[in-house]
Parts: structure tokens; sequence; C-alpha cells
């Protein structure tokens, strides 16, 4: 502290008072006494003025150091108050960037929501023309079915029938057309079964076998086993072995021990054999043979298995017996 520099010392006091004259006064007498009193009246005077120039400069250090403390709360407030305002802009500028972020955002997913929303709408009226599309032609393969005779173009509003997209269209209009299909397809199936029976029963195989093929295209499951045998029959006689197989292993399947089975069994090795499939066409020819041995197809069909034999052990074989001849292409009824 500075204060010790401000204090004034105190002066000296003389005990010993002087006269005016400057003589010294006896200190037995009451003069003396009344001077010496004043003396340190004057004295504690002096002490108390002292006291308080010490007193204010005390004061004025206290003042000092309240201004500076002032002022340093003063300077504490304005940091704390620069402070606390960076903070809050910082803070503010963050939930800014954070608002902006999440804006940006909703408005990505937005986008997003707008063009699949705008994709789904297409894809919606699309389908909406699909289906319009699709309801005029089942009107239009409708009306081909019910006016069309039988030909090219009642064929052709069948296959437009059989691939229309069913899911298109209504359920009611497909079970008109479904009905008025099935009554077509039975009529033209039926129209090529007479034709196909008229064909073989002439011995046209060609005739016979594209009609009966369209027969049973149009019916996989036909009631009368009869027409395998004679599609098989007819394939075998235009040589195409490879499609006669499997409408004779159908007829065979269905089939008894009838001589007409055996004459089957003989044409499906015929097809299996000229296919190279000579191990079938042996089991073939095999089945056939144990059926009827005394029958009239009994020698082609041994004939056509010691053919085989020799074939297969190396020696010459002689020439196999004719596949089948116009004038036994069915048995007669009274052979089945």
């Amino acid at each position: 502290m500075q204060m010790s520099e401000e204090i004034t010392p105190p002066r000296p006091v003389n005990p010993v008072s002087l006269t005016p004259s400057g003589n010294p006064v006896s200190d037995g007498s009451a003069m003396g006494d009344l001077r010496k009193e004043v003396v340190e009246a004057r004295n504690l005077i002096i002490k108390n003025d002292n006291l308080l120039k010490n007193l204010h400069a005390e004061l004025k250090q206290m003042g000092r150091k309240q201004e500076m403390f002032e002022s340093r709360h003063w300077m504490t407030s304005v940091v704390a108050y620069l402070i606390f305002t960076i903070l809050l802009g910082l803070g503010a500028y963050s939930l800014a960037r954070a608002e902006i972020r999440v804006a940006r955002e909703e408005a990505v997913a937005n986008e997003s929501k707008v063009h699949q929303l705008s994709q789904d709408l297409d894809k919606l009226r699309a389908g909406e023309v699909a289906r319009r599309d699709a309801s005029a032609k089942a009107a239009h393969v409708y009306d081909l079915l019910g006016t069309e005779k039988e030909g090219p173009g009642l064929n052709q509003a069948m296959s437009q029938a059989v691939h229309l997209d069913r899911q298109l269209v209504s359920p009611l209009e497909s079970k008109a057309i479904d009905d008025r299909a099935a009554g077509m397809k039975g009529r033209i199936a039926q129209a090529a079964l007479d034709r196909g029976n008229a064909a073989f029963r002439r011995s046209d195989w060609g005739a016979a076998a594209q009609e009966l093929s369209r027969y049973i295209e149009l019916e996989p499951k036909a009631e009368d086993n009869v027409v395998y045998f004679r599609l098989g029959n007819a394939l075998t006689q235009t040589k195409d072995f490879a499609k006669a197989i499997a409408p004779l292993e159908t007829f065979l399947k269905n089939t008894g021990g009838t001589k007409t089975a055996q004459y089957a069994g003989f044409l499906l090795g015929t097809a299996y054999e000229e296919t190279g499939k000579a191990d079938k066409a042996r089991a073939a020819y095999e089945r056939a043979a144990g059926l009827y041995p005394g029958s009239e197809f009994a020698p082609m069909i041994r004939n056509r298995i010691r053919h085989l034999n020799q074939a297969a052990s190396g020696t010459t074989p002689t020439p196999p017996g004719p596949a089948a001849t116009p004038a036994a292409n069915e048995p007669t009824q009274a052979q089945r």
C-alpha cells in the first residue's frame, strides 16, 4: 500500500512554553499548567489533523481501487456479453444451417415423391390405354368368333382369343369370349376330325395327318382313342416318323391287346427304327408280336425283329418289309 507515503509525520511538540518575551515559564505555576494544557491540546489537534489526512489518503486509495474494480467489472461484462453474443450467433447460424439442410432434404424427398407419382400416373394412364385397347380388341375378337366362317379368318380369330391378355379385360368380357371360343373351338375340332377321318379312309395320308393333327391340337384329350392310331398311321405313311411316335405311344398306352394295338406296335417300332432308336424299336416289335402271333401282321413284325438282330450281330441284314401298305392301313372292326 502507498498509504505510508501520504501520511505526514507528527511535528515535534516542545513541552516547554515560552513567554512573549522569550523567557521560560516555570512548570510549577498555574500559568504553566495552563500553557501546558494548551500545548497538549494543540499537539492533539495536530495529531488528529494527521489522522484525518491519513484517513483521507486511505479513502482516496479505496476510491481508486473501487474505480479499478468497477473498470474490471465493466470489461468483464463487456467480454461476457461479446462471448454470449458470439455464442448466440454461432447457435443461430448452426440452427439456420440445420434448418436449411432439413429443408433441402425435404425438397429432395418431395421431388422424388413427385417423380414417383408422375411415373405412377404415367403407368396408370398407360394401363388405362392398354385396357381400353384390350377391351376393343376383345369386342373385335368376339364379333369375329360369331361372324367368321371356318377358314383362315376364324383360325385367326381363335388365335387372337387364345393370346388375348385376360388381365386387361373385365371378367365378363373374358367369360363371353371363352364361351364363344369354346363353342367355335368344338365345331372347328369336329370339322377337322371329320375331314381327317374321311382322308384316312381314302388313304390321303397327307390330308389325314394335317387334319387329325389339327384336331389333336384343339382337343388334346380326345375321347376316341382311335384318333391317335390314325394320326400315327398317317404320319408313318408320310414318313414323318419323329412325329408319329407320340400319338402311337398314346394309343398303345390306352389300348388293350387288340389287333389294332398289334399293328400300332408295328408302326411304333418302325418309327423308332427309322429315327435310330433300335432298342426301343425291338421292344415295340416284340410286344406287338406277342399279342397275336398268328395274325397277318406277325410275319412283318418278325421280319423286322430279325433285321434288327442281324444288324446288331454284324451280319448282313436282309431287307425289311415295308413299314405299312395302303391296303393294311387299319384293321377291320372285327379284328380290333
